[in-house]
């Protein structure tokens, strides 16, 4: 009989660490595929957070803040548009910038489209006239790991 108790013993324990684990619905591991899916899905809320990113940049004064909203590695021409922008820093002391989201879509290749209505107010660097840019932005975005990051612009020369 103690034979019996002494290896009743070990399973009873062994139930007992295992039953929190089996009483959860969804462990850790399981939930990573659902969020990492999640994140694929290009939607307004998606675009949203890349276009504050991008006024941040922009609004903040910072190069490196706004061209982080990019993917320098996929954007064709990059370095002539980082060069652009640092052109556009230098011409303007500060920016006011507001957008509006037209439209959200996810191509069939998991690209995600934005297509926006911005205005900028820019103020020139030793004073003189805020002047005013509008234009309609239509933007391609991947999916990396670090985000959503944009890929083409259309029109380019808008932060000019």
């Amino acid at each position: 009989m103690t034979r019996r108790a002494l290896t009743f013993v070990p399973l009873l324990l062994l139930a007992f660490v295992l039953s929190p684990l089996a009483s959860q619905p969804l462990s850790a591991q399981s939930r990573k595929p659902e969020t990492a899916a999640q994140e694929l899905v290009f939607d307004e809320r998606a675009a949203a957070e890349v276009l504050s990113h991008l006024r941040d940049g922009l609004e903040g004064h910072s190069q490196r803040l706004l061209l982080s909203a990019f993917d320098g590695d996929k954007m064709d021409g990059f370095l002539t548009f980082s060069d652009q922008i640092e052109a556009y820093f230098t011409r303007y002391e500060s920016f006011r910038l507001t957008y509006h989201i037209l439209q959200t879509s996810q191509e069939s290749d998991g690209r995600g489209i934005i297509l926006a209505d911005f205005q900028v107010e820019n103020e020139p660097r030793g004073g003189g006239r805020i002047s005013r840019r509008q234009a309609q932005l239509r933007f391609e975005l991947v999916h990396g790991p670090r985000g959503w990051k944009i890929v083409d612009m259309n029109p380019r020369g808008f932060f000019s």
